[in-house]
């Protein structure tokens, strides 16, 4: 049977990269660990068909096994994120997939626009990090009509998030929810290593929010990414409010939380509502219920603003960002999940392109992640003729 002339060199490369032990990575390929260390040592080779399983279970193109050197293939985006030990100096493959993926969706919209004839977004890069926080907190909130009227319509917290999202996706601005890579529940994604990330763009800026965060991240995480787009600047963060431990944090980083937390609380309403006489949870309550946030939210302000200790934030913030489990969305329904997960304007822009005979349907299935069977289902369920 014909070998493949792979690099061993290669596959030892790609092994480490997916921190794939040799006996584990023998037996996924149903061979001896003996065998796979005269593949990497280039004694031996595998059969094409062999190498094709590696090349699957290593996460790379097959092609990749015989290039005479590795490929640089770190992900082209500004690590913002604050660094508390060795292992997250580095993506993981979940993140690279992620982001390699979010990057195809956002170059294939931006080439629709632009076929289009449609104008730059007027706001994207319309500050820097040199602007007063409430200036840019507040010419978000009037792009995305975020004002007390706004407010008062949202039934929860969590209706507030989804609503701030259409209200996003409305003025343009592509946001992706996902927990997993793309649609393989079992390559879910670490909060530790990312809560979300932005790439900045003046026709098709796109958002990714980590929706294994909890539902209190994840709209400010929502914000956070907002404000890099106001500043024109790309970069994937993992931002906790509310984390105690001490790290330097990027000054792009710490202008986008200000922005944020403006954002979604404005300083002088928040002044306005708090009672000092009153106790926290009263005041939590009041304000929860005003701003249609969660408490961590409320807490995040409370202490910036100094209202109340940095022990106390401590102590009560655990407390509540607990309360839900850092779960993926679902609805049940995949239908409903897909738009989530690839946001559902360019879902229904890839299926209307499919439609419409200007994008292959092998193409668009590939995009979303689907099968080509798939998307006159998800057609229908979206009412897109």
């Amino acid at each position: 049977m014909a070998k493949a002339l792979i690099n061993g060199n290669i596959l030892t490369w790609a092994r480490q990269r997916a921190a794939i032990a040799p006996d584990d990575l023998a037996a996924s390929v149903h061979v001896k660990e003996e065998q796979l260390m005269d593949w990497e040592s280039g004694e031996d080779h595998p059969t094409f068909r062999q190498a094709q399983n590696l090349a699957k279970k290593l996460l790379i193109p097959f092609g990749y096994l015989f290039l005479a050197k590795p490929p640089a293939v770190e992900p082209q985006i500004a690590d913002l994120r604050t660094v508390r030990d060795e292992e997250r100096n580095k993506f993981s493959l979940e993140f690279e997939d992620v982001l390699n993926d979010a990057q195809r969706k956002q170059n294939w919209y931006r080439e629709q626009l632009l076929q289009e004839g449609a104008e730059r977004l007027a706001f994207i890069g319309r500050f820097s990090i040199a602007d007063n926080v409430e200036y840019v907190a507040q010419d978000i909130r009037d792009i995305l009509g975020i004002n007390r009227e706004f407010r008062n319509s949202c039934s929860s917290w969590e209706d507030f998030l989804s609503k701030c999202i259409e209200k996003a996706e409305a003025r343009g601005i592509l946001v992706l929810r996902n927990g997993v890579v793309g649609n393989n529940n079992r390559r879910k994604l670490s909060v530790r290593e990312f809560r979300g990330f932005v790439l900045s763009d003046p026709l098709a800026p796109l958002i990714f929010i980590n929706n294994n965060d909890t539902q209190a991240a994840k709209v400010f995480t929502l914000a956070h990414e907002l404000a890099h787009l106001w500043i024109n600047e790309s970069g994937v963060s993992n931002v906790d409010p509310g984390s105690a431990t001490i790290v330097p944090v990027n000054k792009i980083e710490r202008f986008c939380n200000q922005v944020a937390a403006e954002v979604l609380v404005p300083q002088h309403a928040f002044l306005e509502s708090w009672d000092d006489k009153a106790a926290l949870q009263e005041n939590l309550n009041t304000l929860c219920r005003l701003f249609r946030v969660s408490a961590p939210v409320i807490l995040i302000r409370a202490r910036t603003l100094r209202k109340i200790s940095d022990q106390a934030f401590y102590e009560e913030y655990p407390k509540y960002n607990a309360a839900r489990p850092r779960t993926e969305y679902t609805s049940g329904n995949f239908n409903n999940t897909l738009p989530v997960r690839n946001s559902k304007t360019l879902t229904r822009a890839i299926i209307s392109s499919a439609l419409e005979g200007t994008t292959l349907y092998r193409d668009a299935a590939r995009l979303l992640g689907i099968k080509v069977s798939t998307l006159h289902s998800l057609a229908s369920h979206l009412e897109i003729r």
